[in-house]
């Protein structure tokens, strides 16, 4: 697994991060359609909406693109998730080994898990299903 660092929540990220803290993935939902959106979102998308409520995703989703950083430590991939519900997340997505990034494609089924480090928030990162 790659050390992201020390990751610090702020005023309006802190109940995403208090969520993951709970294994719980929280994204933003607009109360007036319904419309699910990304955890950094501050409107709405689908209505204009300026009202957004944070809410628990199913942490299930699609790898839509990857991108693996070389010379880097094995396992070690950036990546772009759908998730179910619709929104695009930036995260991590975790292999068992560095040979397994050529078994990735676009449309592999991801699921949210939990990273909880000694110092600093806890925060997703994905694996493909069924790893």
């Amino acid at each position: 697994m790659t050390d992201l660092g020390i990751v610090r929540a702020d005023e309006r990220s802190a109940p995403f991060f208090a969520a993951a803290g709970r294994d719980v993935l929280l994204i933003k939902r607009c109360p007036a359609c319904g419309h699910w959106l990304a955890p950094e979102a501050t409107g709405c998308t689908g209505c204009g909406g300026a009202q957004l409520d944070w809410a628990a995703a199913s942490g299930q989703g699609a790898l839509a693109a990857w991108a693996v950083p070389h010379p880097g430590p094995a396992g070690a991939v950036l990546a772009l998730v759908e998730l179910d519900e619709g929104p695009w997340l930036h995260t991590r997505l975790e292999l068992d080994d560095g040979a397994g990034a050529d078994r990735l494609r676009a449309g592999l089924g991801v699921t949210a898990r939990f990273v909880h480090p000694a110092e600093g928030e806890s925060y997703p990162v994905f694996r493909p299903a069924g790893a």
